[in-house]
C-alpha cells in the first residue's frame, strides 16, 4: 500500500483554516486589552477582573491555535522534504513557488499581534502610573498629617503620628 501524495493546495488550505481563528483571537486580544485600560483609567475593579479573565480564556485559546499552526507547519515542512526545522508561513509560501497566500495571512497576522502588544504595552505604561500614584497616596497617609512630627516605636521603627499611651505597656 502506498502513502498518499502530498496535496499541497490542500495543506496550505488547512493551514488557513487555522490561521483566520487566530487573527480573529489576536483582534479580540486588543479589544479586551481596550476594554482593560478603560477600566484602569476609570479604577473600576469588578471591570478590569473581568477583562483580566476573559484575556486569560482568549489567550489558552491562542497558545491552543497557535500549536495546531505550528504542527501543520511543521507536517508541510516534513512532507516538503525541509526537514524537522520549524517552519513558518515565509518559508512554506517560498518552498511552494510563492503563490499561496500566506504571506498576506503572515502580515494580517504580524499586524493583529503588534496592535495587541502595542495595548498591552500601554496598559503597563497605564497600570505602572497607578501603581506609583497608589504607593505615594501610601507613603503620604502613612506619614500623618503635616506639621505633625514623627514618632518611633520602641523597635525604632517611624510610625504615622505621635501615638499616645495613657499607660505604659510595661506596668
Amino acid at each position: 500500500m502506498t502513502a498518499p501524495l502530498f496535496d499541497a493546495a490542500a495543506e496550505t488550505q488547512r493551514l488557513k483554516l487555522h490561521l483566520e481563528p487566530l487573527i480573529g483571537c489576536f483582534e479580540r486580544l486588543k479589544q479586551l486589552l481596550e476594554r482593560e485600560r478603560q477600566a484602569l483609567n476609570a479604577r473600576n475593579p469588578a471591570d478590569l477582573e473581568e477583562a483580566a479573565r476573559q484575556i486569560d480564556v482568549l489567550v489558552n485559546e491562542i497558545k491552543q491555535l497557535d500549536g495546531a499552526r505550528q504542527a501543520q507547519c511543521l507536517r508541510m515542512g516534513r512532507e516538503l522534504g525541509v526537514g524537522e526545522q520549524a517552519m513558518n508561513l515565509q518559508d512554506l509560501d517560498r518552498v511552494l513557488g510563492g503563490e499561496t497566500g500566506l504571506l498576506a495571512y503572515r502580515q494580517r497576522l504580524r499586524a493583529a499581534i503588534e496592535a495587541a502588544e502595542q495595548a498591552n504595552r500601554e496598559n503597563q505604561a497605564i497600570f505602572r502610573g497607578v501603581l506609583v500614584a497608589t504607593e505615594a497616596m501610601l507613603r503620604v497617609l502613612k506619614a500623618g498629617a503635616p506639621g505633625q512630627t514623627a514618632s518611633y516605636d520602641r523597635r525604632g521603627y517611624r510610625q504615622a503620628g505621635p501615638s499616645y499611651h495613657f499607660l505604659s505597656k510595661q506596668f
